[in-house]
């Protein structure tokens, strides 16, 4: 069977998303940096559907690899229904946890498309353990790059990492002594958190806020959710966390998370909830 017959009369040179993460798939090759990082896999793909699997590794943040993994699918699930030469970011992603997997299991991750309109796509996914148990339910919202911003995306296809490497390996931080007012967490992203941009964006910097609020909450939040702002470009420029614990009580607990750069300006915002039974 030729490709075009096989992918429904895409050829190999089709420059449409949809076909491009096709080609990923059968070449098993990574999206972007931050993919080939943590070996972050496409397994499937079609028109508004898409499914894929990373490993967690022993030690690390679930909720940080998990924003990864949900950023991930829920933005491919909007990319592969879009026109050749369309680019998205990530506006907003929320996530439910219902389950602990042990350190160091794969994870797996079916998306779809739900709505999309004036350049807009609203997407859901479903998190599974390697049991194929449901450990979080994920919702985002990607929009699509006018032209000046979708010229920036790299050109050079990334390459896997010898292992996968951990969140808390590519965004090294350390959290500052807490205050009345909050606690404040410092991060350098590694160049290896880049998305196809070569920025710092979406699930990669969605672990940031989550890790402050777990810190300052001392305990992972059920819910979390979180809105961007803008793009981070790694380097020597580091990402300030700033939290705020708004209700401590015995069975919920709620705070507020902000990212800023060393100018002051506003990267997204978080809020996280726990529950206590």
């Amino acid at each position: 069977m030729s490709d075009r017959a096989e992918h429904g009369g895409e050829t190999a040179d089709d420059p449409t998303p949809l076909a491009t993460l096709r080609r990923l798939v059968d070449e098993k090759a990574p999206l972007a940096p931050v993919h080939a990082a943590t070996h972050a896999r496409l397994t499937r793909i079609e028109r508004g559907c898409a499914e894929a699997r990373m490993p967690t590794t022993i030690g690390d943040g679930l909720l940080e690899s998990l924003l990864i993994l949900a950023d991930f699918v829920l933005g491919v699930s909007y990319s592969s229904s879009l026109r050749a030469g369309d680019r998205i970011v990530t506006v907003r992603l929320a996530v439910q946890l219902l389950g602990r997997p042990l350190p160091g299991e794969e994870l797996g991750a079916t998306g779809t498309l739900d709505d999309a309109s004036n350049g807009v796509g609203l997407s859901s996914a479903t998190i599974t353990d390697r049991d194929g148990n449901t450990v979080a339910r994920c919702v985002g919202r990607n929009a699509v790059l006018t032209d000046g911003l979708a010229e920036q995306y790299g050109r050079t296809a990334p390459h896997w990492s010898n292992r996968p490497s951990g969140w808390r390996l590519l965004m090294p931080h350390r959290g500052e002594d807490p205050t009345r007012d909050g606690t404040t967490m410092i991060a350098h992203p590694d160049p290896a958190t880049r998305n196809s941009a070569g920025v710092v964006q979406g699930g990669a910097l969605a672990g940031l806020a989550a890790r402050g609020l777990a810190h300052a909450l001392d305990v992972i939040p059920d819910d979390f959710a979180i809105s961007f702002v803008r793009s981070v470009r790694p380097g020597d420029h580091p990402v300030m966390c700033r939290v705020v614990v708004e209700h401590r009580g015995r069975r919920m607990r709620v705070g507020r998370a902000e990212l800023v750069d060393d100018r002051g300006r506003l990267l997204a915002t978080a809020q996280g909830t726990s529950f206590r039974h």
